[in-house]
């Protein structure tokens, strides 16, 4: 399996993601505010869905 996998997002914005970081100057890339901001989701995403399994009665689903 390889270690990376290339994401395309749309110009606007990775644009926006190197004024923000012109501004700042906190990550040392786009790619490490992107791999930041992924984290972020994912983790935020699965409490979301932990939550979700801890609501729902058994055998029901998880709808949205």
């Amino acid at each position: 399996m390889d270690k990376y996998a290339t994401i395309s997002i749309p110009v606007a914005l990775a644009e926006e993601i190197d004024e923000l970081n012109e501004e700042l100057g906190y990550w040392p890339s786009r790619g490490a505010f992107v791999r930041e901001a992924v984290l972020e989701k994912l983790r935020n995403e699965r409490l979301r869905l932990a939550e979700l399994r801890k609501a729902r009665p058994e055998g029901g689903s998880a709808d949205r």
